[in-house]
């Protein structure tokens, strides 16, 4: 039951950072658009997989963990993002 009720906490975190960062409307700006949509979605998956281990047991180091798989993620994400936005028409 732990495990349920830990994966529907994670996945409410992702959902919330994802609120947060996703942009509220369709911009004029598309690259700028699309690298905060590409940004939002990688903080949402990688919230959802890697917070799980801090739901279970909160300590520093399950945060830096999830700080350390996510941010190279949502960085990626945000330049392809970007890039998509650029060059699609």
């Amino acid at each position: 039951m732990i495990n349920f009720i830990s994966i529907l906490v994670s996945v409410g975190f992702g959902y919330l950072f994802f609120k947060i960062a996703r942009p509220r409307f369709d911009s004029e700006n598309r690259p700028i658009y699309f690298a905060r949509t590409f940004f939002a979605w990688s903080l949402f998956a990688s919230t959802s997989f890697y917070i799980r281990p801090f739901v279970v047991d909160q300590s520093v180091n399950n945060i830096i963990y999830w700080l350390m798989m996510s941010a190279p993620f949502a960085i990626f994400a945000t330049i392809a993002g970007y890039i998509y936005g650029r060059f699609s028409k």
